[in-house]
């Protein structure tokens, strides 16, 4: 019996998280209202799919996406920007320290359901 072949996602998933220049920040949970959320491409300095790869944004103005930059992950960035994030950020979160799954995908879903109070 042979084994199927695996997906492969060529589309970003969801969640989606942003990271502003000064290391702030957001959630993008549902990737239909991207173009509601954000106004233009300018405003995402760097982001992360539900799988940890690097996107870009891109579009005119109010009808932004997102394209994956590479089908790679990018996990020792990701959690870095990630614990940066806390460290500055998080001054009232209960520990001040992200989620630890050891698994990308299930610390991505983990970080994006946190409640975090800046």
């Amino acid at each position: 019996m042979t084994t199927p072949p695996r997906k492969t996602h060529e589309e970003p998933v969801a969640p989606v998280l942003l990271f502003s220049a000064d290391g702030h920040m957001d959630v993008i949970h549902d990737l239909a209202v991207t173009d509601e959320l954000i106004d233009t491409p300018d405003e995402v300095h760097k982001a992360f799919d539900g799988l940890g790869r690097p996107l870009q944004a891109v579009g005119p103005a109010g009808k932004v996406s997102f394209r994956l930059t590479s089908d790679q992950p990018e996990e020792a960035k990701l959690r870095a920007r990630v614990a940066r994030y806390y460290s500055v950020y998080a001054s009232r979160h209960p520990t001040g320290v992200p989620p630890q799954e050891t698994d990308l995908a299930a610390f991505v879903r983990a970080v994006a359901n946190d409640e975090v109070v800046e």
